[in-house]
């Protein structure tokens, strides 16, 4: 028969004639003091091993450096996933890292793939770009670029996410966070090589997470250096001078607004000029109000040639037509479920769309390329401003609506997804290499370092880091290299050039899958 251990226990103390089968403890001199000993050790020990376990764990507060960090290493896989495929080019990657280089250096910012000598500055004001010069100096090559743009842009998801936060609670903030993640203006600049506008998307996502705090001090210092990341961007400051008057801010109103327009101008009509071989901004040929065209105006054109009444009378037909402007704005606000709209927040997207479809470059007007990742922090903050805003409305339905709205962004993002690059990371043909690139990379590697190269565009981002690289078929006078791949159909192409080289005194030194590499002593 089962007897219970209480009632055997309590047998042998009374001298009963139950008997267990185990010796108790009880029976063993010492026993009890042993015991207690090691309950009181257990005791001791347990608060400590939760005091270890506390340490690591975990509070709601990690919660956006989780999702920026998760974004981040999905954001650095593609880029360098598609670099080690050899899908990046000279443009823009290899023109970027030249400059970079140059920064690394204490050199001038010249990017001689632009053109022989060119100093970039003449085209677009980046300085900003220097600082990544400490680093590109300790890691140099393109990856460096691509894993600072990346970092840089997913950092915008930790104020985002926790703007979400606050409006939707932690978990509707962590998928406001990701949702912002995927949003297919972050991913389009992402799959685009590397930009400077990069490091204005988290300025813009730490200011609107202060305006939306009230913290409108905080808020406009974030904005400021936007002024040295490109021209245009002066603008968006200005944009956000006029939000805050609406705000009644006035005295950050006017810092914002004054900044903005005192940098457009001595930018555009002084420092560009200056360095610019035409003696003027190189972009005022793109507002000709002409037929479009895939690619920018020639440059020499200056703003007098600038037909402004005409922009203006066209103004409302140029922003939704052709086709193209009008779904880029559908699209823009569509995982806001178009609450955006009711935010005064949204203003600050208008210098960037103004400049694109006033443009005669129809490749400013579309989704892709990297000149919507600005756009993204503004349109998700607008939409949190708006969904808060909702919630007092005298509107039952409009309340019920604000309450869940956080499903929209995150549906939206998700689902356009399928169209935008980061869902190649799913696929088995983003993490293989094909052979005829890996022949290339051996190809290019026997080029010697210190030498100067005219070099075709998928090729180039392979020797920028050690060598003077042109864009082919530019060759610079004296002994130099040429590097020609012949893939995409460019065979013909790059026959009749190879052909050209070789009368020019250039020997083919190696080929194989499509690459030629040639020299001249």
């Amino acid at each position: 028969m089962n007897v219970p251990a209480s009632r055997v226990d309590s047998g042998a103390v009374a001298g009963g004639s139950a008997v267990s089968e185990t010796p108790q403890a009880l029976d063993v001199p010492g026993a009890v003091a042993s015991e207690t000993r090691d309950a009181r050790l257990r005791e001791a020990k347990a608060p400590t091993r939760r005091a270890r376990l506390d340490r690591f764990r975990l509070g709601p507060g990690a919660v956006p450096y989780l999702v920026a960090l998760a974004f981040f290493v999905a954001y650095a896989a593609y880029s360098l996933l598609k670099h080690r495929r050899m899908e990046t080019h000279a443009y823009d990657l290899g023109l970027f890292e030249q400059v970079v280089r140059n920064y690394a250096h204490f050199r001038a910012p010249v990017s001689d793939i632009r053109e022989p000598g060119f100093n970039v500055l003449g085209e677009h004001f980046h300085p900003i770009l220097a600082l990544l010069g400490p680093f590109y100096r300790v890691f140099p090559g393109p990856g460096t670029l691509l894993v600072a743009q990346a970092l840089l842009i997913a950092l915008s998801i930790v104020p985002m996410t926790r703007i979400g936060m606050r409006a939707f609670g932690n978990l509707g903030g962590a998928a406001f966070g990701v949702a912002y993640g995927l949003g297919w203006g972050l991913q389009s600049a992402v799959a685009f090589e590397f930009h400077e506008v990069c490091f204005a998307v988290p300025m813009l996502a730490f200011a609107l997470e202060r305006f939306l705090r009230a913290e409108y001090r905080a808020g406009v210092l974030w904005l400021l250096p936007l002024v040295l990341v490109k021209e245009d961007l002066s603008l968006t400051l200005v944009a956000a001078g006029i939000y805050l008057a609406v705000l009644r801010q006035w005295r950050w109103a006017a810092v914002s607004a004054v900044t903005g327009v005192v940098a457009f101008v001595v930018v555009v009509f002084v420092i560009l000029p200056s360095l610019n071989p035409t003696g003027e901004y190189p972009f005022w040929g793109n507002l000709d109000g002409g037929e479009a065209r895939a690619g920018n105006a020639a440059p020499g054109s200056s703003a007098e040639d600038v037909p402004v009444s005409r922009l203006v009378f066209d103004l409302p037909y140029d922003m939704l037509f052709p086709s193209v402007k009008w779904m880029t704005l559908f699209t823009l606000l569509l995982p806001t479920g178009f609450l955006a709209l009711r935010s005064p927040i949204l203003l600050m997207v208008l210098p960037t769309l103004l400049w694109r479809f006033t443009s005669s470059n129809e490749f400013y007007w579309g989704v892709f390329f990297h000149y919507s990742a600005v756009l993204m922090p503004i349109v998700f903050a607008a939409f949190v401003d708006a969904v808060v805003k909702l919630r007092r409305s005298r509107r039952d339905w409009l309340r019920r609506y604000a309450a869940k709205a956080v499903i929209v962004p995150l549906a939206v993002s998700v689902s356009l997804s399928r169209d935008f690059p980061l869902m190649e990371l799913l696929h088995k043909k983003a993490w293989l290499v094909d052979e005829r690139v890996e022949r290339a990379e051996e190809l290019v590697a026997r080029i010697p370092g210190g030498v100067q190269v005219s070099s075709t565009e998928r090729l180039a981002t392979r020797l920028t880091s050690r060598a003077r690289v042109t864009n082919f078929p530019t060759v610079l006078p004296g002994p130099g290299w040429a590097a020609v791949d012949a893939w995409d159909g460019k065979e013909q192409w790059a026959r009749s050039w190879i052909t050209y080289l070789e009368q020019q005194g250039f020997e083919r030194v190696e080929s194989g899958k499509g690459v030629v590499i040639l020299r001249r002593d």
